[in-house]
This record gives structure tokens, C-alpha cells and sequence, in this order.
């Protein structure tokens, strides 16, 4: 599993190395206006051969590179203080941020390596370089020099760990916070895939109790077809049977592709008619906006989702439920409202995250998970708050794939 950085720490070197290119050259410049004897030749080759350097490294992030880049760094400037009085030369306290960058990009052997190289390198200075910039032989300027030097090396060396290991934490913890939410997104697959296969033996073994209750009520209906009351609860419970073997129907065939585009909000206004002939006994309040003319290919598993959040609404809210709709923006928004009850902050947290504990007698308390893990699939969004009007907002939002004509 790759996660996304938006530049990665070897990038972010490379870019720090031109800009440190770019500070020396301004330095060369102040020192030459300043009368600073230094022997310019091996400063503008230190320079430019750190600038080819950084230009030649690949973009991949590889180590080989990295590790490349910042010996290229000691290089340059033992090469630096060869010219400008060697280990004398403030300046060569900058051998400790490169050492500190591989032991943060790249642990193991090669900082010791790098480690090494510095070390040899410093070395080396106190025998061979080059006298230390004098103007016009003053000692006492030499020395002031010296000490202004140590005060812009030790505020460069600052500004260079702090500024680079500020942005590994902020990286590091990025990359945290996108492993936690990859790994609460695998726990809730991994419980929609149990609760299919769940779902699939269910509706293997309730498929020959509906048919036989099917035919027991086609039965009781030729039998007692002449009672008007009974024929009234016979025809509910056929109603009722058959919404059953549609729910079947449709998790055999729920991988199926999406339909052909269709008019979106002609479509939610047919299926909120069936809900309402499977519920009775609630009042529905719709108020359906936007273009009618917008279509879409709509996928299956839309409708049960949101007919679970109405059925949640319809059981909650007294048996009255406010759906408002509008298609705009390439986008479904739904907000479903019931006037009553509330939810805890704890359970606003984790809504859709896991299964609640269910008020209703025999509720199950999955309606609202499944609801949550189906928009996810589909691009979409579900977000639960408690209504400043009374009661509790459900807010779906779904985008809607680029159609032609209807």
C-alpha cells in the first residue's frame, strides 16, 4: 500500500541544496564588496559542482541518491573551506547537517560512512588550505571575521536541523494519520465482507420459508377472500412477501452493472412512492429540487441504503419523516429529517463506523454502518448531526457520473 506525500524528503533536500547554492553565491558576492581576499576560483567550483550534482540526481527518492547528495554536500564544503582557511574556518560546523540528514533518511552503515568521510575530510584541512581571508592584512578584522562567521554558521546549522526535522515530524505524522484511516477503512471492508457472506446464507435459507408462506397466504386469501377485513391484512402481508423477494433479488444481484442513464429525481420520486407503499403508516414529507432534466446511471445500491436511513427516520421520529432533495453541482444531496429523539456525541463519533445498539424491538442496529460502508463504495458521504430545529439530520451527498441523453 503506497501513500501519497506531497514531496518527499529526498525532493525536499534537493530543493534545499539549490537554495544553499543560491546563499553561497550570495556570500561570494558580499565577500567580494567587502574587500575579503578569498581565492575565488575554488569557491565558484564548489558551487557549481554542487549545483551539477543536485541537477544530475534522479527525482526517484532512491537511497543510492540520496546517499550521493550529501557526500556531494561534505565535498563541496571541505572544498569551500580548502579555499577559505580550512578547519579554522567557522564554517565547518555545516559537516554536521548532512551527517544528521543520512541518519534521519537513511540509517544503518551509511552514516557512519558519511560520518567517516567528514571526519577525513576536516581532517585533512588542518594541514592543507589555503590562508584565511585577510583585508589588507588586519589581524584584528581576521578575528571579527572569524567570530561574525561563527554566529552566521551556528544560525545557519539552526535554521537548517530544525527547519528539516520539523518537516520529517510533520511528514512522519501525516503519514500516520493516512495508515490510520487505510486501516479503518480494511476493518470496515473486512466487516462488509463477513456481513455479506452473512447475508448471502440468510438469504439462502430464507428463500423456501418465503415461498411457502407465499403460498400459504395465496390460500388464505382464496379461502377467505369474501372478509374484508382479513383480506385487507392478506393483502399487506402478499405486500409485504413480495418487498422480501424483491430484498432477495436484489443481493443476487446487487454486483450487477448500473442501469442506463435515467432522470434522477423521477427516479427518486418512484422509489420513495414504493417506500411509502411499504410504510403505511408514515408520514412522508418530500420536497425534491434541481434540474429534472439531469440524468445518471444510477447504481443499485443506492435505494437500500437510503431507504435505510428512512426506515431509521420513519422508527425514531414518530412515525413523520421530512426528506428534502435536489440535484445540483454533479451532485445528490439528500437531507433526511425525523423531529424527535437525539444522539450523544459518542454516538455522532461513531456512526456508521460500527454497529449500534438498536432502540427498536427487533433492530439490529447495522442500518446506519451499512448505509455508511454503501456511499463510501459509491463515492459518497453520510454525516449525522443533531438538528438545531429538534431531532436528527442525516445529510447524503452522492455524485452522479457524466451522462448523456436520457
Amino acid at each position: 500500500m503506497s501513500l501519497p506525500v506531497s514531496v518527499l524528503p529526498e525532493q525536499r533536500l534537493v530543493q534545499l541544496r539549490y537554495a544553499m547554492v543560491a546563499l553561497g553565491l550570495l556570500a561570494l558576492a558580499a565577500a567580494g564588496f567587502s574587500g575579503v581576499e578569498l581565492a575565488w576560483l575554488p569557491c565558484l567550483a564548489a558551487l557549481a559542482l554542487l549545483a551539477l550534482v543536485n541537477f544530475m540526481l534522479p527525482r526517484t527518492g532512491s537511497r543510492g541518491a540520496l546517499l550521493s547528495g550529501l557526500a556531494a554536500d561534505v565535498l563541496a564544503l571541505s572544498l569551500l573551506l580548502f579555499a577559505s582557511g580550512g578547519a579554522a574556518n567557522p564554517l565547518s560546523s555545516l559537516y554536521l547537517p548532512p551527517v544528521l540528514f543520512a541518519a534521519l533518511l537513511a540509517p544503518g552503515l551509511a552514516p557512519w560512512l558519511l560520518g567517516a568521510l567528514a571526519l577525513a575530510c576536516y581532517g585533512v584541512l588542518f594541514v592543507w588550505h589555503l590562508p584565511w581571508p585577510v583585508a589588507g592584512g588586519d589581524s584584528a578584522y581576521a578575528f571579527s571575521l572569524h567570530l561574525v562567521g561563527m554566529w552566521w554558521t551556528l544560525a545557519l546549522s539552526i535554521a537548517l536541523i530544525v527547519g528539516f526535522v520539523s518537516y520529517l515530524a510533520r511528514t512522519l505524522a501525516r503519514r500516520e494519520a493516512e495508515l490510520m484511516a487505510a486501516r479503518e477503512t480494511q476493518l470496515s471492508n473486512e466487516q462488509m465482507v463477513a456481513l455479506g457472506v452473512q447475508a448471502a446464507l440468510a438469504a439462502h435459507a430464507l428463500s423456501t420459508p418465503l415461498s411457502t408462506l407465499t403460498l400459504l397466504c395465496d390460500e388464505l386469501a382464496a379461502d377467505y377472500g369474501d372478509d374484508p377485513a382479513l383480506g385487507e391484512d392478506l393483502a399487506l402481508m402478499r405486500g409485504q412477501l413480495a418487498h422480501c423477494r424483491d430484498a432477495l433479488a436484489r443481493l443476487r444481484h446487487g454486483a450487477e452493472p448500473p442501469r442506463a442513464p435515467e432522470p434522477v429525481l423521477q427516479v427518486l420520486a418512484h422509489q420513495l412512492e414504493g417506500w411509502r407503499t411499504l410504510r403505511p403508516d408514515v408520514v412522508l414529507d418530500t420536497r425534491l429540487s434541481g434540474d429534472e432534466q439531469v440524468c445518471a446511471a444510477l447504481p443499485p445500491a443506492l435505494w437500500p441504503a437510503i431507504c435505510n436511513l428512512l426506515n431509521n427516520a420513519a422508527e425514531a421520529g414518530g412515525g413523520h419523516v421530512e426528506l428534502s432533495a435536489e440535484v445540483a453541482g454533479g451532485a445528490l444531496a439528500l437531507d433526511i429529517v425525523n423531529r424527535e429523539g437525539c444522539l450523544s456525541d459518542a454516538q455522532l463519533a461513531r456512526a456508521g463506523l460500527a454497529p449500534q445498539v438498536s432502540a427498536k424491538p427487533a433492530g439490529l442496529g447495522l442500518g446506519v454502518m451499512l448505509t455508511h460502508v454503501t456511499l463510501s463504495r459509491l463515492g459518497g458521504t453520510l454525516t449525522l448531526n443533531n438538528d438545531a430545529a429538534g431531532g436528527v439530520r442525516a445529510c447524503v451527498r452522492v455524485p452522479l457520473a457524466p451522462a448523456g441523453e436520457c
